[in-house]
């Protein structure tokens, strides 16, 4: 069902919705959320150039839009699966694509980017088998030498870290066990001295460079497009300030592991917390940096339309998470949009846009 359109200033990021990576330009990054009893709902902003967001009830959608194949597929996995986080979302999308639904290299892509969750999760884990022991004064050359993934160097770690557990006055069994709960929530964002940063430490990086990107175009492109640009670098700016509070004390309670093991209660909660307003706050950006990077070898004219469609899809942060009023200034913004933006496909007809369908395939394609 279609609610209509309102205003949309969320307050919190699950008001906010997560961002979902569909192929047809109307839905692409549209975002889910839970609305009444819990059920699922989508906001789309924009229908036929409106001003508002219209909230549909998430079953209804296909009933609305006519969808790729892909995109069907992929709705039925979330309605299926009733996801709603970012985690949750991302999992699915994963799925979808890895099907080929959106073509051979967004499959490939899936692939890799599933293979890497899992080199990251098996480096996060040694490292803070690492760091355990050298936070009691375990640190073990032999153990190195021989490595994990040996039969003595798997006989090394068990007998260090029996006597780690001692040191922390724990049974063993708890500390590998709790060394898991915190690898699985570390791995997604990466440790601080990692040989490898995690996905969401490269998102941040991705984020900067977009932003220094979008500025310095909107200086070189004078035009309707420009101040969309700097508005987009403005909110990446501000995503980007939150970002790094947030992984600087991520990394300092990583840091003391032998204190985060022990006041365990509290501490994983905090962690947890940290780790999922990490994904929130860059949910969304991974489609934003990568349509952007793909556009650069295309015109300057292609280039301001993909400013105009991120404008968009813009992950405007929740007014609990910015002291500034951005969806305020989101609004001065709108006038220059209006005059540059291009209709993805009329709504009412189902009347795809092929190259826009190729471009989102094109970012697809990339490791999510």
């Amino acid at each position: 069902m279609l609610k209509g359109a309102m205003e949309y200033a969320p307050s919190t990021f699950e008001e906010r919705g997560a961002a979902v990576a569909f192929t047809t330009p109307l839905l692409s990054q549209t975002r889910v959320r839970r609305g009444e009893r819990s059920k699922l709902e989508v906001l789309i902003p924009s229908l036929s150039q409106g001003m508002g967001i219209y909230v549909v009830a998430w079953k209804a959608v296909p009933e609305m839009v006519s969808m790729t194949m892909h995109d069907r597929y992929l709705h039925d996995l979330i309605v299926k699966e009733e996801a709603c986080s970012p985690h949750e979302i991302r999992r699915a999308t994963l799925r979808a694509a890895r099907r080929g639904l959106a073509g051979p290299q967004a499959a490939q892509a899936a692939r890799r980017a599933l293979d890497e969750d899992e080199e990251q999760g098996t480096l996060t884990h040694y490292l803070l088998i690492l760091a355990i022991l050298k936070a009691v004064g375990l640190e073990s050359p032999e153990m190195l030498r021989a490595g994990l993934d040996t039969d003595e160097g798997q006989r090394l770690t068990r007998e260090l870290m029996t006597r780690a557990a001692e040191s922390l006055a724990m049974d063993a069994a708890l500390l590998y066990a709790r060394l898991a709960d915190v690898a699985a929530v570390t791995a997604p964002v990466g440790l601080a001295h990692s040989p490898r940063p995690g996905r969401l430490v490269r998102g941040l990086t991705d984020l900067k460079s977009f932003r220094d990107s979008m500025t310095d175009w909107a200086h070189a492109v004078p035009g309707d497009a420009a101040p969309v640009a700097v508005f987009c670098a403005e909110v990446a700016q501000h995503t980007i300030g939150i970002g790094e509070a947030v992984l600087a004390e991520f990394h300092r309670r990583i840091g003391a592991i032998g204190p985060l093991l022990q006041a365990w209660d509290r501490e994983i909660v905090q962690l947890r917390a940290q780790a999922a307003r990490m994904a929130w706050l860059l949910d969304g950006w991974s489609h934003i940096t990568g349509a952007w990077e793909v556009v650069q070898a295309e015109s300057r004219q292609q280039q301001a339309a993909t400013v105009n469609d991120l404008f968009r899809i813009l992950p405007l942060l929740p007014r609990k998470e910015c002291s500034r009023d951005l969806m305020a200034e989101s609004k001065e913004v709108k006038p220059a949009h209006r005059r540059s933006v291009r209709m993805l496909e009329d709504w009412r007809t189902g009347r795809m846009d092929i190259d826009a369908i190729r471009r989102i395939e094109a970012v697809k394609a990339r490791v999510p």
